[in-house]
């Protein structure tokens, strides 16, 4: 038994040393997509890659080119993807506002404020949640109110 634990003891101390230069250099990945990624410029990006892979001075201009070539590339995606998401936005709108001309028709004006009611409601939650508000948290209110300064509601805990 002791044989057998002394082995586990000294597999641990050889497993957690390994993983120790692997954490540095994942750290050092992270860094550098954080740290430089599309802050640089397409020269820059080239230059690092020339003293990290000992480009020649022909290489590393034709790199540049490339960069600059896929920067170009990527913004005019990026200018695509903006009109295609405000055109998506602005259907969206007008369907809803269809939907609830229609749903007014039909339910009345009276009853359709009351949705409108319940859905502005709901859509608070929705907001408090996604801010890491949690209305029946204990935390939320600070006593004189709730904390972005609206009067207490119904969810929040009384002192």
């Amino acid at each position: 038994m002791l044989a057998l634990a002394t082995v586990f003891m000294f597999s641990v101390t050889l497993m957690a040393q390994e993983q120790t230069p692997q954490a540095g250099r994942k750290g050092h990945k992270k860094e550098m997509r954080q740290g430089m990624g599309e802050k640089m410029n397409a020269q820059q990006r080239a230059e690092h890659m020339a003293k990290a892979v000992g480009l020649t001075d022909a290489e590393k201009v034709k790199v540049q080119a490339l960069f600059e070539k896929q920067d170009a590339k990527r913004l005019q995606q990026r200018a695509e993807m903006q009109k295609v998401r405000q055109a998506q936005m602005a259907k969206f709108d007008n369907d809803k506002k269809a939907q609830d001309t229609e749903l007014e028709k039909i339910i009345g004006k009276e009853k359709f404020q009351k949705h409108e009611s319940i859905r502005a409601n709901r859509q608070e939650k929705m907001k408090q949640r996604r801010e890491g508000a949690n209305p029946n948290d204990s935390t939320c209110c600070a006593g004189k109110g709730h904390r972005n300064g609206q009067k207490m509601s119904k969810g929040c805990p009384k002192k």
